[in-house]
């Protein structure tokens, strides 16, 4: 059987030295969970230009974690503890949903990618949780350390998922991110929150128009996988319904 193509975003960094040439690049752990998973992990250079072609040559897309988004894509100012943001990586990502969206492709999104596609569909984010909640939410703790537990509600379309990977409703999580949507009030009417941390701060979300056509998860579950297998499925759930998009 064909593994579908999953298209996954990448981040700028930049070389040390007098030269300090740009470079494109991601955690090696999101390849090898989509590999595990049964897909082919394909990287997506930051060319907002190519985004509609990307998309439709992709069966599925997923969006990775890094810097902060840009608070003016959500009307907002800059909070003084919003981190640096990439405006070519932003402008491709919206742009890479968009097109998505459009062809009916679908999309995983972690951390900072839950963060784009909250965005994409209305929401805004709180820049700083710090501020609103004493729940840890960016733990400084390598894998496999696990920051506090969510309650999960999962829609009927995942619950078959969920339970064939021995998922109940409390699952420890990792946690490396300081914004996100606030509460499940926060959320916009498109999206359906389906996690929530012990404050109430939404770790994960669904698009479902009609099928679960989006993702969403604040936690990095690649980086559990080696530890806990059971973490693998979102990334399972991203290459079945790339199978059938």
């Amino acid at each position: 059987m064909r593994r579908p193509w999953i298209g996954v975003t990448v981040k700028h960094i930049r070389e040390s030295g007098s030269l300090g040439r740009a470079q494109s690049a991601t955690e090696t752990a999101y390849l090898q969970a989509v590999w595990q998973a049964g897909g082919l992990p394909v990287m997506l250079p930051n060319l907002p230009e190519a985004a509609p072609e990307f998309a439709e040559r992709m069966d599925g897309l997923l969006l990775t974690g890094g810097c902060d988004i840009d608070p003016a894509r959500y009307g907002a100012s800059p909070h003084p503890r919003t981190g640096p943001v990439d405006p070519l990586r932003d402008a491709f990502e919206f742009a890479l949903v968009e097109a998505a969206r459009a062809q009916g492709k679908p999309i995983l999104g972690i951390c900072r990618g839950s963060q784009v596609l909250a965005v994409a569909f209305g929401a805004v984010l709180c820049q700083h949780l710090p501020d609103v909640t004493e729940l840890t939410h960016d733990r400084d703790a390598p894998p496999p350390a696990r920051a506090h537990p969510v309650r999960l509600e999962p829609p009927p379309a995942l619950r078959d998922l969920l339970r064939a990977h021995g998922i109940g409703e409390v699952l420890e999580v990792n946690s490396y991110h300081h914004q996100g949507i606030r509460r499940r009030a926060d959320c916009p009417p498109a999206l359906q929150p389906i996690a929530e941390a012990p404050d109430g701060v939404v770790e994960a979300f669904v698009w479902a128009p009609d099928v679960i056509r989006a993702l969403a998860v604040q936690w990095h579950p690649e980086l559990l996988v080696e530890d806990d297998p059971r973490h693998l499925w979102p990334f399972h759930w991203l290459v079945e319904a790339a199978r059938s998009s």
